[in-house]
């Protein structure tokens, strides 16, 4: 889970552009991405398969934010259990 500051949805349209452009839309070893809330300070939950692939995709990811005067503290925690619907 990270919390965010700063991140309009027309910030957050531009960071998923600018990531796509670098290849790293959806990330080697993520699971899922959910954005939700007012979209004027938008949060994000991302799902990594290991600490590892999450890190390597903070460090493309992180100087993006920077740039468009977004910060996202982590909170990092292991999953017990996913159930999935149909």
């Amino acid at each position: 889970m990270f919390e965010v500051d700063g991140a309009t949805s027309a910030k957050y349209d531009e960071v998923i552009r600018r990531l796509t452009a670098i290849g790293q839309r959806v990330p080697d070893g993520q699971m899922y991405h959910i954005c939700y809330g007012d979209k004027q300070r938008l949060q994000v939950i991302n799902v990594f398969e290991s600490p590892a692939k999450l890190e390597a995709f903070g460090a493309k990811l992180m100087p993006i934010l920077q740039e468009m005067g977004i910060t996202a503290k982590p909170a990092v925690f292991e999953i017990h259990n996913i159930i999935e619907g149909d």
